[in-house]
């Protein structure tokens, strides 16, 4: 009888555990069942950028990743999304949080709320610091306008080696820049420039060696009369010795979205050394003579000496690095003009010799 009892009390204690155990379940899946799908998200496009916050160097190995997502709300309410918040990346267990790096002046700006309406659709930005060829899934949550449902995420893989081609390009605009510099003012040949500059390099030549022209002319006495084809040639010797002594090295600052922050650190040819050694070659014509000389002729002796002039100048470093606002246009790089003429302050220092 007392075997009997004690059995009996291990039956009804089994069976309590079972049902125990059974409600949890079903307490877990009818959580679970409580949440609703609400938005559909996929990625419409992605591309590394350089934010400005990173020296102007991208990771050897990745770096910010600028994904584009389309979020579409299937509900029956406005959703709310929240970028810093509610997106984030996951390589693993191992959680990512978006970036908040922000760049104004080239549109680099952190989205801070979305509102989704009912059935629509909307682009939704959101930057992660990245591994190069490397898979995470991403994943967006959302609130509902109707605070008593509760929504359940939505998870999409990302692939970034899908993106190489972006991470490679970053430095383009600094080819860009450099290549415009050598192939208009130092005359040389650069296939950067063919491939990612969109300029009129005839016309860029013919402003160069007016500009030019006018320089050497102020050193010169109000009777000097140089030739075009002399002027040309008086030119062509000054861009040979900027081709052996100056130099150009840009950096590019800022890279989001065909937009280009880029610094121009570079050194050439001062026009205020060339004035003094002109000088110095028509004071050695006027000791010469025995008799009065006219400026003219000081002139023209002090310009036979030309080339020997130019190669004794040494290229001056500029005290100021140059910032150019660059755009991509058609596939090309551009200067934008729409502040200041940059144009002109590269002309200025490589074809008139001003720093």
């Amino acid at each position: 009888m007392k075997k009997t009892g004690i059995l009996f009390t291990f039956l009804c204690l089994f069976i309590f555990a079972s049902c125990s155990n059974s409600n949890t379940e079903e307490e877990a899946e009818g959580a679970n069942s409580d949440e609703q799908n609400v938005i559909e998200v996929e990625i419409e496009d992605a591309s590394y950028i350089l934010s400005g916050q990173d020296d102007g160097e991208a990771a050897e190995d990745g770096g910010l990743l600028y994904i584009d997502l389309q979020v579409e709300n299937i509900s029956d309410n406005s959703i709310q999304i929240s970028p810093e918040q509610d997106i984030q990346l996951y390589d693993g267990d191992n959680q990512i949080d978006p970036s908040n790096d922000a760049y104004p002046a080239l549109g680099l700006e952190v989205d801070t709320n979305s509102s989704i309406g009912t059935g629509k659709q909307k682009t939704v930005n959101v930057m992660f610091d990245v591994d190069e060829d490397k898979e995470y899934d991403l994943s967006v949550s959302s609130m509902s306008s109707d605070y008593e449902i509760q929504t359940a995420d939505a998870t999409v893989s990302l692939d970034t080696s899908e993106y190489n081609d972006s991470l490679e390009s970053l430095q383009d605009p600094k080819k860009a820049l450099e290549a415009y510099v050598e192939t208009i003012y130092f005359d040389k040949d650069n296939s950067d420039y063919k491939k990612l500059v969109s300029a009129d390099k005839k016309e860029l030549q013919d402003k160069a060696l007016k500009a030019f022209g006018d320089m050497l002319e102020e050193t010169l006495s109000n009777d000097a009369d140089i030739s075009e084809s002399d002027m040309k040639k008086y030119y062509d010797s000054f861009k040979d010795r900027l081709a052996d002594k100056g130099e150009v090295e840009a950096t590019v600052i800022a890279n989001v979205n065909d937009k280009a922050i880029v610094e121009m650190e570079y050194s050439g040819l001062d026009s205020m050394d060339l004035s003094d050694k002109i000088r110095d070659y028509k004071e050695e014509y006027r000791d010469k003579q025995d008799s009065f000389t006219e400026a003219k002729e000081e002139d023209d002796y002090a310009l036979s000496k030309f080339d020997k002039i130019v190669d004794e100048l040494e290229a001056k470093k500029a005290d100021r690095d140059m910032e150019f606002l660059m755009k991509k246009e058609d596939g090309n790089w551009v200067i934008d003009n729409s502040e200041m003429s940059k144009e002109r302050n590269i002309r200025s220092s490589f074809a008139e010799g001003i720093f």
